[in-house]
């Protein structure tokens, strides 16, 4: 495990890749803008109740891990979010930082972020930190360690996470500059 998130292995995309995913999210912006919503696609998931699915694609997923602090033990209290500290006799085996990202499919649907075999249901979620620029999420769910995602799709994922609960292409106090010319975010991908 790394504790740099800087040091997490970045994974080349190509630059159709890059594109794709950037126009995507682009257009899926100035939609749920203009009061639009994500469009459902055939499922390729079993779905609950009144559920719908969005996409899927391939991300890198890296957690994130403390030696003083239980992230999933957390807890969404009036006032904040509390955490469960750990003794040094708990944690000595582990080190703090970002895990080395993993390669695993993603679906996101109307109601949940499947991730390989876990599901993570919205309505634990507690805070989503988009970083477009770098093809990139935070999340975290309570009961969860944090995860980050990354890959070509995942800026086009938070857009449509955030238009499921937010109705808003960013979450609430986040509004990133989407005037950066698409040439400019390829032109690294190769």
């Amino acid at each position: 495990m790394n504790s740099d998130p800087a040091t997490v292995p970045t994974r080349v995309y190509t630059a159709e890749q890059t594109d794709a995913g950037w126009r995507s999210m682009s257009l899926l912006v100035r939609h749920v803008q203009r009061g639009g919503h994500p469009v459902a696609v055939t499922p390729t998931v079993e779905l609950q109740a009144e559920e719908k699915q969005y996409g899927s694609f391939l991300v890198d997923v890296s957690a994130y891990f403390s030696t003083k602090v239980d992230y999933s033990s957390s807890i969404f209290a009036s006032g904040g979010l509390f955490f469960t500290g750990h003794s040094a006799e708990q944690s000595s085996e582990a080190r703090a930082g970002w895990s080395d990202g993993e390669r695993r499919a993603a679906t996101v649907t109307s109601q949940r972020l499947l991730v390989g075999d876990t599901a993570y249901d919205f309505r634990s979620l507690i805070m989503i930190q988009p970083n477009p620029l770098d093809w990139s999420v935070n999340l975290y769910f309570q009961g969860a360690q944090p995860i980050m995602l990354r890959g070509p799709w995942v800026p086009w994922m938070t857009v449509v996470m955030c238009a499921e609960l937010y109705g808003s292409p960013w979450p609430p106090g986040h509004a990133p500059e989407m005037d950066i010319p698409i040439k400019d975010m390829c032109e690294n991908a190769q």
